[in-house]
């Protein structure tokens, strides 16, 4: 018994070590995102609440692009995990690859179709025609970001994997540096340039990530770094079948999760402008709240993954328990700082006027109260199941979760029952209790202990 108990103390330490050095950094180019996002929609606010609506729904159709990349580039670090945890480097950089193509392979039409049907897909989500030009230059003048954004998101996910968050970090800060002063200078018109509003939001982000992919390329080219310098394995169909049994089932899950998201913003959208703005407003600042708890469910993927391809199960299962009780308390805590001080983060984010203050106090809210579940089943899906593999099972959780009870009971609070925008709110959050009686059964049955790299080696 002692002998346990000091076994699990050793390994307590031991992981606040690891988890702070790969959480840490993420959790910071996650929150330096968010506040990206955050700023796009604050500057282009001063254009008009059109304006702000038209960047909240334009946006949500590049996240819904960038929910598929996400789940390849999941797919991807969690093999690269894996046989880093193997030092097997050769393997790693051939997925990595294989990633890279499959994924180009899939945006390079996505991106066509979004930019070609910009005015019908704007049309989906509103029938405002101010918002709906404004939402049309957005997609426009950001066309190329997709493909930019994917080698960014598949290197980034190679890069943690093998246990290094701190460059990603440092190439996306200076890249957000970068589009918050070209927001500026285009949103706002500076140095001489006329004023372009929502359209200078797009094109300064297009701008930032394209100098970021060159940054990266530069960076690991002058490094020599094992993406570069280390072998690959051409049409090795082995490694190729289990990184698409992951990767698809994944980006399935991914995409279907992304477009539920904009079901909930067609049902806000409906409901009128300024619920949507509100709704547009909200959602970035959410995002940053998530941030941290995001860089620790990256921590626990990567530490999970490198733990199954050593075939280390009972320390994999040790760092389940300490990961879910870390989460519990930080959610708390956050719930409960949000809650105490709303006023002042309304009043922050411009959501105190008379016109807003009545929407967003209530969802702020509710939000408050339910963030803690929101992000004990980030840790328990993406830094848990997904590690060992379970992707069929997180497919069929999110639909079952989000499409049969979270939208339909959204959609008729908002368009039948006639509920006021923070019942419609909390609605949307059913689906995170479905979720979490999934999920923790499973994480309960341990069929997410797996060494993937025995399927492709």
């Amino acid at each position: 018994m002692t002998t346990n108990l000091s076994t699990h103390s050793s390994l307590t330490e031991a992981l606040f070590s690891r988890v702070a050095k790969l959480a840490f950094p993420v959790a910071v180019q996650s929150a330096l995102v968010a506040i990206l996002a955050l700023a796009d929609v604050l500057m282009v606010s001063d254009f008009g609440q059109e304006a702000t609506a038209a960047v909240g729904i334009a946006s949500k159709w590049h996240f819904v692009a960038i929910m598929i990349m996400t789940g390849l580039s999941t797919a991807n670090g969690v093999l690269v995990s894996q046989y880093w945890g193997r030092d097997d480097r050769v393997h790693a950089k051939t997925v990595t690859l294989q990633s890279l193509k499959f994924g180009a392979a899939i945006m390079v039409p996505v991106t066509f179709i979004i930019t070609i049907f910009a005015q019908q897909i704007m049309q989906l989500q509103t029938n405002d025609m101010l918002v709906i030009n404004q939402g049309m230059a957005y997609l426009w003048y950001s066309f190329p970001v997709l493909i930019l954004t994917h080698i960014v998101i598949t290197a980034e996910s190679s890069l943690r994997s093998s246990d290094d968050t701190v460059l990603p970090l440092i190439l996306g800060a200076i890249t957000i540096a970068l589009n918050i002063g070209l927001n500026f200078i285009l949103i706002k018109g500076e140095l001489g340039i006329p004023a372009m509003g929502v359209a200078g939001a797009a094109l300064a982000t297009t701008i930032a990530r394209l100098l970021q992919v060159m940054m990266i390329w530069g960076v690991l080219k002058y490094r020599q770094h094992w993406l570069f310098t280390s072998r690959a394995i051409p049409k090795h169909q082995a490694l190729w079948m289990t990184y698409k049994k992951l990767a698809i089932p994944n980006s399935v899950n991914m995409l279907l999760w992304a477009l539920g998201t904009l079901t909930y913003q067609m049902v806000f959208g409906h409901m009128g402008t300024t619920e949507l703005a509100v709704f547009s407003m909200l959602g970035p600042f959410e995002s940053l709240c998530y941030s941290m708890f995001f860089g620790v469910s990256v921590a626990c993927s990567v530490l999970m993954g490198q733990s199954l391809g050593r075939n280390e199960f009972d320390t994999a299962q040790a760092m389940t328990k300490f990961f879910l009780k870390f989460v519990i308390l930080l959610g708390i805590a956050l719930g409960l700082l949000l809650f105490v001080q709303r006023d002042l983060i309304l009043s922050w984010l411009g959501l105190d006027t008379d016109n807003f203050y009545p929407y967003a106090l209530p969802a702020i809210s509710v939000m408050s109260f339910v963030i803690w579940i929101k992000m004990l089943n980030m840790i328990i899906i993406n830094g848990i199941l997904r590690a060992g593999g379970d992707n069929l099972f997180c497919l069929r959780m999110d639909f079952i979760a989000m499409w049969m009870v979270g939208i339909p009971l959204t959609a008729y609070g908002a368009f039948i029952g006639e509920w006021g925008f923070g019942w419609v709110y909390m609605s949307m959050f059913s689906e995170e209790f479905v979720k979490l009686s999934l999920c923790f059964h499973r994480y309960l049955q341990r069929r997410w202990m797996n060494n993937l790299t025995m399927q492709a080696t």
